[in-house]
């Protein structure tokens, strides 16, 4: 039963200690030379290498290429490999002819796909310095880490020096395909202000950063039901257990049809209660004398956590887990206190 800022500690940790988190780590790596055209490594993989962005500067005797490897044959926007690299490299023109001056890398990243975004990114010119802005998704390979880690990266074309903004989080039920999380510290723009100041904009106008609607500020808001069950269950954040006595809201909208779509054998009901619970997800319980809907556990994980759901009693039912590595929980619904019970 893990809440959205519990998950951003184990993601934290995932960034300590895989090297697919190290992204800001600068290597060397071999001018890519022949864009869009494959070559063979290991005799078993075929990789794919294209520029992805072209930058010509203002009197068009240099030319700046952003490129990355493995890209999808569909999408050269999407890095597909299973160790995916993005470099710059500053070119000089020459009589029709360019000449590789500089190049340094921009992202390595291990088992994750990573997405740039095709249609954000941005030039600027700060204090007569030319600079471009772009943005980049990292997306784990398998379901082990539900996380999703955005990087907005600002390149000094001059230079070719490069600052990186983090965000990571993951996709809620109110957040839909956006990321909600939070931005991780990064000491270097501390010491750049008018930078940060531009990376921080830039990436607050990204489709994939999740803003609250004016009826989202309010954690009573339905689509919160996830936030307020975990704010009035774990009050200080901490969720190494169960809570002893659930709290919980009710509800007049129909959380079912908000949750999502579910199979017949993960609903049970008798003549008071209506149970549903959702696979690796949330459990909503509908009251059917009350006609007002609840949650009774909220939830979110991504392997070995699937459960089921039985009467025990008239008023009680009892939680099963996947992996049998935690007890069945047993709860009686008449002692759930409702933080709202004369709704």
């Amino acid at each position: 039963m893990i809440k959205i800022k519990n998950k951003l500690a184990v993601i934290i940790l995932c960034l300590i200690t895989f090297s697919s988190c190290k992204n800001d780590e600068k290597t060397p790596v071999k001018e890519i030379k022949k864009e869009n055209k494959n070559t063979e490594e290991n005799n078993d993989e075929i990789k794919r290498t294209a520029t992805i962005f072209s930058l010509d500067n203002e009197n068009n005797t240099e030319i700046i290429k952003i490129s990355g490897s493995d890209v999808s044959e569909e999408d050269n926007f999407l890095l597909v490999g299973h160790k995916n690299i993005l470099i710059v490299s500053k070119y000089r023109k020459n009589k029709g002819s360019q000449q590789l001056i500089q190049n340094d890398t921009l992202l390595i990243s291990d088992y994750n796909h990573v997405t740039i975004d095709k249609q954000h990114f941005s030039k600027k010119k700060i204090q007569n310095i030319d600079y471009f802005l772009f943005a980049l998704m990292e997306s784990p390979l398998g379901n082990g880490d539900p996380g999703l880690y955005l990087s907005f990266i600002m390149l000094n074309r001059n230079t070719l020096q490069f600052y990186t903004l983090k965000y990571i989080g993951e996709p809620t039920l109110r957040s839909e395909n956006a990321v909600e999380g939070e931005f991780l510290e990064n000491v270097a723009l501390d010491h750049n202000i008018t930078i940060k100041k531009e990376l921080y904009q830039f990436a607050q106008e990204s489709k994939w950063i999740y803003k609250p609607s004016e009826e989202e500020k309010d954690i009573n808001y339905y689509r919160n039901f996830e936030q307020k069950w975990h704010l009035d269950n774990y009050p200080k954040g901490a969720e190494s257990f169960y809570p002893t006595i659930v709290k919980s809201t009710y509800y007049s909208e129909n959380l079912f049809q908000y949750n999502g779509n579910y199979d017949d054998d993960q609903v049970i009901e008798n003549a008071d209660f209506k149970i549903v619970t959702y696979f690796r997800n949330n459990i909503i319980g509908y009251d059917k004398n009350k006609k007002l809907y609840f949650p009774i556990t909220v939830e979110s994980c991504a392997t070995g956590c699937d459960k089921k759901i039985e009467f025990v009693s008239k008023h009680e039912i009892e939680i099963s887990y996947e992996m049998n590595v935690q007890e069945a929980d047993t709860i009686d619904l008449n002692k759930i206190k409702f933080k709202n019970n004369a709704l």
